[in-house]
């Protein structure tokens, strides 16, 4: 018996020593524990569709030491290339709100050529619903542009569904938006998001840019409605290999003025192997078609495009397909011709040391942004976002589109071609996590190179000028399982 007291005692004396040592162990922050880590009070989410970049730039709270997950977006896919997910609350309901007044000089190509004020008032929701096999994520954005020349309303959704089961997966996804404007260079800047002031990489991704109806060439104030449908089934072949199938449609309807509705359909299918697990090739092949409400004339564009692509998880993602393109056309305006071409797709995305970079470059066969019956597109877009100190930062955009049309002039035999440009810079102060000031300006400019058209926005050249201030303020998320 006292032997069994003395080892009882001799292990209690062990446990007062070592429990403050192993204590101090588990509350160092230097050391990175692989155990399950206690779950903080309130954790900031990933909004819908955001990246891991969008979420350290975040209004819910500046996070560097989040954690993410690989890419697993196959090449041949029809979603934007990210970062990697965040490792965070999935479940939720993110509600915000941003408020921007704008003064806009010489835009005779809008419609107005004496100075004029906008005020966009925008309310956005997020919604994020993860489990094991599925992932629902979704964006809503929709307010006004109220201004001296003219009042409309706007609206944008972005909606993806992604069921997996065994070794098959189903992705379901629409972007539908109703403007004034084309969303190349919304107001002035990169989109809707950037026009209220917050981070050029927030929500939006969740579908490839060159699935549905293109608008890179500036026309005046007019409503459209454009909406792209698409569905996407992957089957994973072995580990590192995988194939998918795809399938798109897109529509894009100016209400009033004489622009050109069209519809285009897209259909891709693609093989992807896995080299390591950073680096990804693929073979692509697309066909396309593209129909016009008010001519007898249709588009087909048939592309194989060989694809890299390299993912180095929350530091840089980077793709690039390109191939050769045949492009058919038949109808009342040119007959049947054919005409060999190139396509190429390509995307960056970059981050190092508070500083984020997004490019894409796009070289493809559209359908003429309302503008031109079948167009030859090349455009590229970037964004640029600094942290400057804990509450301020500061992030620009660029983004440049040349339309060449398609089908020549009936006056000779040269092309209508469209260049056209955007820039912008915005700086955000942040008041407290979640609501912030900005003040920004921004630059358009396009120049026409054709004979004639038909469509009002034929002008001539133009430069727009807007200087722009704003509020933004975002909710507590509301968490649910």
């Amino acid at each position: 018996m006292a032997k069994l007291i003395r080892m009882l005692g001799w292990v209690l004396f062990a446990a007062f020593l070592v429990g403050p040592v192993a204590q101090a162990q588990e509350t160092d922050p230097a050391k990175n524990d692989p155990r399950e880590q206690p779950v903080a009070p309130y954790v900031a989410p990933l909004p819908a569709g955001r990246t891991s970049v969008l979420a350290l730039n975040s209004p819910l709270g500046q996070t560097e030491a989040v954690q993410v997950m690989g890419n697993d977006r196959p090449l041949s896919g029809v979603q934007e290339p990210t970062l990697g997910p965040i490792v965070g609350a999935r479940n939720f309901l993110l509600p915000s709100f941003s408020a921007t007044s704008q003064m806009a000089t010489s835009s005779s190509a809008s419609g107005f050529g004496k100075p004029a004020d906008f005020n966009y008032v925008l309310g956005a929701l997020d919604l994020n619903h993860v489990t094991n096999r599925s992932e629902l994520l979704l964006h809503y954005s929709g307010g006004g542009m109220f201004s001296s020349y003219l009042n409309s309303a706007i609206q944008d959704l972005e909606f993806s569904y992604n069921y997996k089961w065994q070794r098959w997966s189903l992705l379901l996804g629409e972007e539908v938006s109703f403007l004034s404007e084309s969303p190349f260079g919304f107001g002035g800047v990169g989109g809707l998001e950037f026009l209220g002031g917050n981070s050029p990489f927030g929500p939006g991704g969740f579908l490839n840019g060159i699935l549905g109806p293109n608008q890179t060439i500036p026309t005046i104030m007019v409503p459209r409605l454009s909406n792209t449908l698409v569905s996407q089934i992957e089957y994973n072949v072995s580990p590192r290999s995988s194939w998918t199938a795809s399938g798109s449609y897109g529509t894009l309807n100016f209400l009033g003025v004489g622009y050109i509705n069209s519809a285009d359909t897209l259909f891709q299918t693609g093989y992807n192997y896995s080299l390591n697990p950073e680096s990804t090739i693929a073979v692509i092949y697309r066909f396309g078609d593209f129909r016009f409400t008010k001519f007898s004339q249709t588009i087909e564009d048939q592309v194989v495009k060989f694809g890299y692509a390299r993912y180095v998880t929350g530091r840089l993602s980077f793709q690039v397909a390109a191939g050769p393109s045949v492009v058919m056309l038949r109808g009342a305006l040119t007959g049947s011709a054919n005409n060999i071409s190139w396509a190429l797709d390509g995307a960056l995305n970059y981050k190092w040391d508070g500083t984020t970079l997004l490019l894409s470059y796009d070289h493809l066969v559209t359908g003429g942004s309302g503008v031109l019956v079948g167009a030859q597109t090349g455009q590229v877009e970037a964004a640029v976002e600094r942290k400057l100190s804990p509450r301020w930062r500061a992030s620009a955009s660029l983004g440049y589109a040349t339309n060449t049309s398609l089908i020549p002039t009936s006056i000779s035999s040269n092309k209508e071609q469209y260049n056209s440009w955007y820039a912008g810079m915005r700086f955000n102060h942040e008041l407290r996590p979640g609501t912030s000031l900005f003040l920004g300006y921004d630059a358009r400019l396009q120049v026409l190179n054709g004979a004639t058209c038909k469509t009002p926005n034929c002008g001539g050249n133009f430069i727009a000028h807007e200087i722009s201030a704003g509020f933004n303020f975002s909710l507590r998320p509301i968490l649910f399982r």
